[in-house]
């Protein structure tokens, strides 16, 4: 289950900010409010198509392939850090840290500097953008 919240005071500004928020829930955060999105909330308003032909979105549609390849990239993005995102996994942190060695070359990234986390971050959340599990 999945949800969207708007923070507008009027009903159809909230309904549209909700509906937008509800296309970047994951399964690692369900419930997404619009007001917390920020500036990624921008990201909605790019066309599904620009947002596939992005060399960084199109990498991580590739990586999306394997459940567990995602997964990883996923939970050391919401974690913040190896370690955290390896007691989530319920791995050793060794194995994350090889895991994202490996994702950082297919996603040409490296995934230990802050620039590069950024990009997969970006890119994470455009990718989920063009599924159309939730409505634009």
């Amino acid at each position: 289950m999945r949800a969207g919240i708007g923070a507008a005071e009027r009903p159809e500004p909230s309904w549209q900010q909700a509906r937008t928020a509800l296309r970047f829930a994951t399964d690692h955060q369900p419930v997404v409010c619009y007001r917390e999105l920020g500036a990624l909330a921008l990201l909605a308003r790019v066309p599904p198509d620009a947002l596939r032909a992005n060399a960084d979105v199109a990498a991580i549609a590739r990586v999306a392939a394997s459940p567990r390849d995602l997964e990883t990239l996923d939970t050391y993005r919401a974690a913040g850090s190896l370690r955290r995102a390896a007691d989530l996994l319920h791995l050793h942190h060794s194995s994350v840290a090889r895991r994202l060695e490996l994702l950082g070359k297919a996603l040409d990234l490296d995934l230990t500097e802050p620039a590069g986390l950024m990009r997969a971050r970006l890119a994470l959340a455009a990718w989920h953008l063009t599924d159309d599990r939730a409505p634009e």
